[in-house]
């Protein structure tokens, strides 16, 4: 690929970007451990993580095409009409973004905020050191009065990096991503947040909102959803050496209202035998069980915030679509 070499017109875009942190071995990221103890248990389950190699990223952007999957463009429709309205209400603010990939979701946020206030700093956080610098060169090509920082950690370590920088801050969580933690990953992040940013940052949190079975489980059961979903079990054979038969698994996902949340899972469609040698593992499924591959929380804005406020966060303000079906919603660190 060529490089394209900088005007002579405007700032080197290289001294305006920044990656910070070491790569992580990919051992740290997908812990074999884990996975053992996950597949061990019961349910069976995987963690969302796996879904996103190189064929499963591609997916995703695909699913998010999907006339289904409404959640993109739900949240690209609010930050169009209300981020100057965020930008409005904090003031001027670095903005930290947790899980950023390439960035795409939150140009709309960063143009606010340069439109706003002037120059920008900007500084996402991920695992993937080349995913971070297509997001460096994509915002600087079209936001040129920012400044870049990409920060190379998990979630935990990033924050614990992105706490050092000086001044008022904005962190974000888009893309619904807090939805697909569980109880124990929801307050951990809720704590770490509280614990590391100063009283008077901010908090902007992308959630789902709960609605309809009909239209939550079209969004989970179009043809990108499940392939994106059996591409899980492909992920695990070429990175164990695994044997799983794709072919041998259908898509299952659900509304599981009781609990307010959809659940994406792998049945077996026969009795059979997996191996992952590189993690000297085995297990055998029964026909008809399934491991379960993700969880996403669909929760109404008044008890999302119950949780939110246990950890020291106070509802600033929310915003949603115009059918209603996502929400933004701002949260402020408060002392004590």
């Amino acid at each position: 690929m060529l490089r394209r070499l900088p005007s002579k017109n405007k700032p080197d875009d290289r001294k305006k970007r920044t990656i910070i942190g070491a790569d992580l071995p990919e051992t740290e990221i997908f812990r074999g451990d884990l996975l053992i103890q996950s597949l061990s248990g019961f349910p069976r389950s995987i963690g969302c993580m796996y879904y996103y190699d190189d064929t499963g990223s591609a997916l995703f952007e695909r699913l998010c095409k999907e006339d289904s999957y409404y959640l993109f463009r739900a949240e690209q429709e609010i930050l169009a009409q209300y981020a100057k309205s965020v930008a409005n209400i904090t003031g001027p603010a670095s903005i930290v973004e947790l899980g950023s990939g390439n960035a795409q979701k939150t140009t709309l946020l960063i143009n606010a905020y340069v439109e706003n206030h002037g120059p920008t700093s900007y500084a996402a956080i991920d695992v993937n050191r080349s995913i971070l610098e297509k997001a460096a060169e994509n915002l600087l090509s079209m936001t040129p009065d920012l400044n870049f920082t990409g920060i190379i950690g998990v979630y935990q370590t990033g924050l614990e990096q992105a706490a050092t920088i000086t001044g008022p801050k904005l962190l974000v969580c888009l893309g619904a991503s807090m939805g697909n933690m569980y109880d124990d990953e929801l307050h951990d992040l809720l704590r770490s947040v509280r614990s590391l940013f100063a009283p008077g940052d901010y908090f902007l949190v992308g959630i789902d909102l709960d609605k309809n079975s009909d239209v939550l489980e079209a969004a989970y059961n179009n043809q990108s959803a499940i392939l994106t979903n059996l591409c899980v079990l492909q992920h695990l054979n070429w990175r164990f050496d695994g044997n799983f038969n794709v072919f041998q698994f259908r898509h299952v996902a659900f509304h599981n209202k009781s609990l307010c949340r959809m659940e994406a899972h792998l049945e077996a469609m026969q009795a059979q035998s997996v191996k992952l040698k590189k993690l000297d593992f085995s297990f055998c499924l029964e026909e008809g069980e399934m491991i379960r591959t993700e969880i996403m929380r669909k929760v109404n804005v008044h008890t999302f915030n119950e949780i939110v406020m246990k950890h020291g966060l106070n509802p600033v303000h929310h915003w949603t679509d115009y059918e209603r079906r996502y929400a933004i919603c701002l949260y402020k660190i408060v002392d004590g």
